[in-house]
């Protein structure tokens, strides 16, 4: 065995990236949408065996109506409910939710495509044109008192109650409902946040009595996608935000619905409808999806870990609770890597005395290197045996490193899916979930891997030369990446060069 190669170790690390990048786009971000008439096993818990039909077809038991008589009518009339965290708009024109800002994120989540067909969440779907008209877009005599909106309509026979109850901060809500002369009633839960996917699912997502989520791909629903099966919530998600219902139902219902953006070219978005009661309450959420939002209602498999959810969720989980301890996720991820640095200690002494004895046999390294130049065989063997004598293990540099990976993999899945970082800044930086953009946390992360590099050199400068390449690559590698993940890395190098200090100066 030869001396370690960091040609080698710079291509595995180069290839590791590529690998979860693309592994992560082409196959954790993409679910696979069930087939035509096909049913599948979803779970098995116990005895119980939950499946789930779909059936893909080109008339459902109820439709959207796009494209017919419902963009004249427009909502005039408005209740404005003013939360701590959102404005909404309720129409009365179909008590129906019109407008909902996010103060905090500054974001619309009635999204424009959704103004445009004039088809807004929480309406009443029917197998009847004339019926669903009716609901949608008579006018309603509503109150409000406080957080609560109650909306009435006694109109050609039919009785419509709808009672809206907000949370303070205006993401929940308790949508009370009750029909009469109405048959076969759907509720309309809405489009899909518009978000760039950035690696993350956009599009339907189901959960089911058995625990088991199904998210299912905007590309692949052709056609009304009709699932049949026991759901406990079922939703709309972008990467950061999430329109969902919370209502045992039976059927749940998916449409793909094109429409222009601003550049005139055709994109696809995705709505959802599910079968409900003539009496029926309904817990409705539009917001971010915020670990404790989301926990509030049971709605937490809806961030999108992906494919190393079993390391990102842990690591979110310990994140969450440093958070809580200091409200400041900058604090938090520094309190994660200075406890993984403590952790892996042991293996950072064991790298930086291999690095030390490597130095002291260089001489010898060398003298061998020379002396059996013509006879690569033997080589091998004396410099096993010197290796051997002088107790030095040719792979203890890199090992702390390589342990870390997945760890560096998980935390960088945490910042893309989680919108609890996306509020966080640090310094010049507004949100740890984007790139720094100015570079400059980027490149102070590459000033310390240099820096590692000068205080644990190695007697082959063609070593220190690839180290030295390997900082800048990794500079240009993570100027893109979310200022959070630069942060930890950064914060890593830094610790590892006090604690490279440390054992040069006291343990070696």
């Amino acid at each position: 065995m030869e001396q370690f190669d960091w040609k080698r170790y710079f291509l595995f690390l180069t290839i590791a990236f590529a690998v979860f990048i693309v592994y992560d786009y082409f196959f954790a971000s993409k679910h696979v949408a069930q087939s035509h008439n096909q049913t599948q096993k979803v779970e098995s818990v116990g005895n119980r065996t939950q499946k789930v039909q779909t059936v893909q077809q080109t008339t459902s038991a109820v439709s959207l109506y796009l494209g017919s008589e419902r963009e004249k009518f427009k909502p005039e009339h408005f209740i404005t409910v003013d939360a701590k965290d959102a404005l909404i708009k309720i129409s009365e024109e179909g008590a129906k939710i019109v407008s909902f800002y996010d103060k905090r994120f500054k974001k619309e989540l009635i999204e424009d495509y959704e103004r445009a067909y004039n088809i807004y969440p929480l309406e009443i779907l029917t197998p009847s044109w004339n019926t669903t008209a009716l609901l949608n877009f008579s006018r309603y005599n509503c109150k409000k008192s406080g957080y609560e909106v109650v909306c009435r309509l006694d109109k050609n026979g039919i009785k419509a109650v709808k009672k809206f109850v907000f949370t303070r901060d205006g993401y929940l809500a308790e949508l009370d409902i009750q029909l009469e002369g109405v048959k076969n009633p759907y509720l309309y839960l809405g489009m899909n946040p518009k978000e760039k996917a950035f690696y993350t699912h956009i599009g339907p997502i189901v959960k089911t009595s058995t625990g088991q989520v199904i998210r299912i791909n905007i590309e692949d629903i052709t056609s009304p996608k009709v699932l049949h099966g026991s759901f406990v919530w079922v939703g709309e998600e972008g990467r950061y935000f999430l329109k969902a219902a919370k209502y045992e139902t039976k059927t749940a219902i998916f449409y793909r619905i094109s429409y222009l953006n601003k550049e005139g070219k055709t994109e696809y978005a995705s709505a959802a409808v599910i079968a409900v009661k003539p009496t029926a309450k309904v817990v409705y959420l539009e917001g971010p999806k915020e670990y404790e939002l989301l926990k509030q209602v049971g709605f937490v498999e809806a961030i999108d870990f992906g494919v190393l959810h079993f390391l990102a969720y842990p690591t979110f989980l310990v994140l969450y609770f440093f958070y809580k301890l200091t409200h400041s996720w900058v604090t938090a991820i520094f309190i994660l890597t200075l406890l993984i640095r403590i952790v892996f200690f042991p293996l950072s002494i064991s790298s930086v005395r291999s690095m030390k004895k490597m130095q002291e046999l260089a001489p010898k390294i060398e003298e061998i290197r020379k002396k059996y130049a013509n006879d690569p065989q033997k080589m091998q063997a004396e410099l096993l045996k010197l290796y051997k004598e002088g107790g030095f293990n040719p792979f203890g540099g890199c090992l702390p490193i390589l342990i870390q990976i997945p760890i560096f993999f998980a935390l960088y899945k945490v910042l893309i899916v989680t919108p609890d970082l996306a509020l966080e800044g640090f310094l010049w930086i507004p949100s740890l979930a984007d790139k720094d953009p100015y570079y400059i946390l980027p490149v102070l992360m590459g000033l310390t891997m240099i820096a590692q590099s000068w205080i644990t050199p190695s007697p082959n400068k063609q070593q220190n030369t690839m180290m030295y390449l390997m900082a800048i690559v990794f500079t240009f590698l993570f100027a893109n990446f979310p200022a959070g993940l630069v942060l930890y890395w950064t914060l890593n190098n830094i610790f590892n060069l006090i604690q490279t200090w440390i054992v040069y100066k006291y343990l070696s």
